[in-house]
């Protein structure tokens, strides 16, 4: 019995070596499998880059391939930006011609200092170094040129057409064709003015481009005859001489215009805008305009002298007279004179002045009749002397208001009378004429005259009493007195 149980376990050791043997051997085996296969994958994804070039994949490469190669590179002038077909239009400066590049996303735009912008900052006129593909025309890169200068707020630039130089400040530079842009559109040279603000752009010695900043106006002044010879200035531009049809060209902006000539002087505040004339009317510094009226004389006898302001005038045709008062005298030997006041207030007037002989005694008749332009109506006024010396007359009772008139006034006691002559009183019309204190009668009207120096009260029921001193010369003439109307009681 105790042979046969070690029989069964020597059995039974020799069937579980082998099989731990086994289960060891293929352990070993799946680890150098697995790394065998790791090792192979590796070498197929080399394999798959290596081949990527086959003509399957041919055009993947390229286009990733290509993204990285820019084949140009040039200097330019910004001409046109295009937002909206992704397009800009420049001037190559090594070519000398133009040249459109689209852009895309992933376009790089860099200022100056190497900082992305956007394309709204890549504006006409600007000189930019950019890269470019030449087959596609498509633009990769474009930065502010590190070779260009730029000049802001240039206002004392001198251009010489033939010379094809210009100079700013006391440097000379030459220019071949340089773009001139003025509120984004292109412009000549020669639509520049001196009183321009410019932003000029260019390489080395050479001028490529001219930005009008602050551009200019015209101004054209009207109503200026009362200044003419005088002078006038815009802001700063100052003219030395005014004179006919003259227009200033002005920077634009706002600014004070002063005009004067002499005694006449006057500002006002001016707006000028680019490439606009501004009208100005002076009139309004200046005096006031003088208003004209024409008067007719119609004098009898025919050949009478008419003098006004003590000047002889013709009167077959109409006279002009400024409005306001004037002395008229009308005289012819062997008739009554007339001295008076022409009062001038309307666009045309008519006089009739009919001098009596001398031995008839009559009175002067003068007529008047005033037309106005703006109501179209006729006024007639008829001037009839009163013979005061010849009337008797029913006195007003104003003996309370004339008692102090003339008291204290030193007047002849026994004036001399000259019976040949008259003393004519015109105006003021409808007053109670006191001559000393001695009631006359109601102006108008006509008395001997009287030699000396003699107090005058004119009295009207609803005005002020005026008193007057006149002095009555013996010059064997007759005396016309016109005095002030009236002034209303308050």
């Amino acid at each position: 019995m105790a042979v046969n149980a070690n029989k069964e376990k020597n059995k039974s050791r020799i069937q579980t070596r082998p099989i731990l043997s086994l289960l060891i051997g293929l352990t070993l085996f799946t680890v150098i499998l697995l790394i065998a296969l790791s090792e192979a994958g590796k070498s197929g994804k080399s394999g798959v880059k290596k081949n990527s070039k086959s003509p399957g994949n041919q055009e993947s490469y390229e286009n990733i391939e290509d993204n990285n190669i820019n084949d140009k590179n040039t200097t330019a002038v910004v001409l046109e930006t295009d937002k909206d077909a992704r397009v800009i239009r420049l001037y190559d400066i090594d070519k000398k011609e133009e040249l459109s590049l689209s852009y895309t996303r992933g376009t790089s735009f860099l200022d100056k200092y190497g900082q992305f912008i956007s394309i709204d900052r890549v504006e006409k006129g600007l000189i930019v170094d950019v890269s470019y593909q030449a087959p596609k025309n498509k633009l990769t890169n474009l930065e502010f040129s590190e070779n260009a200068w730029e000049y802001v707020g240039v206002n004392n630039m001198t251009i010489y057409p033939e010379e094809k130089a210009i100079k700013i400040a006391k440097v000379n530079y030459r220019f071949e064709n340089p773009f001139v842009i003025d509120q984004d559109k292109f412009v000549t040279l020669e639509d520049l003015a001196i009183q321009d603000e410019l932003t000029v752009r260019g390489i080395d010695e050479t001028i490529w481009s001219v930005k009008v900043t602050k551009g200019h106006g015209t101004v054209r002044i009207k109503d200026y005859e009362a200044f003419l010879g005088g002078s006038i200035t815009v802001g700063f531009e100052a003219v030395s001489q005014v004179t006919d049809n003259m227009v200033i060209t002005v920077r634009e902006g706002n600014y004070n215009l002063t005009i004067e000539n002499g005694e006449y002087s006057g500002t006002k505040n001016i707006t000028v805008n680019r490439n606009e004339e501004t009208i100005v009317s002076v009139g309004d510094l200046g005096p006031e305009p003088v208003k004209y009226g024409k008067t007719t004389f119609e004098i009898i006898p025919l050949g009478a002298d008419l003098f006004i302001d003590n000047e002889l005038m013709t009167y077959a045709s109409p006279i002009e007279l400024a409005y306001g008062e004037h002395n008229i005298e009308v005289s012819l030997g062997g008739y009554a004179s007339y001295r008076g006041k022409l009062l001038v207030d309307y666009s045309s007037k008519k006089i009739q002045i009919s001098l009596p002989e001398l031995e008839s005694r009559d009175n002067v008749s003068v007529q008047e009749w005033d037309y106005s332009i703006d109501s179209g109506e006729e006024d007639s006024i008829h001037i009839e002397y009163n013979d005061w010396d010849n009337e008797q007359h029913d006195e007003e009772d104003t003996a309370d208001q004339i008692d102090s008139l003339g008291n204290d006034t030193d007047y002849d006691d026994d004036p001399i009378v000259d019976s040949d002559r008259l003393i004519y009183i015109q105006k003021p019309s409808g007053a109670s004429v006191y001559l000393n204190g001695e009631f006359k009668g109601v102006s108008p009207g006509s008395f001997k005259k009287v030699i000396g120096s003699h107090v005058i009260t004119f009295i009207k029921k609803g005005y002020e009493t005026k008193s007057y001193t006149i002095d009555i010369a013996d010059d064997g003439l007759d005396t016309y007195i016109s005095l002030p109307d009236l002034e209303p009681s308050r």
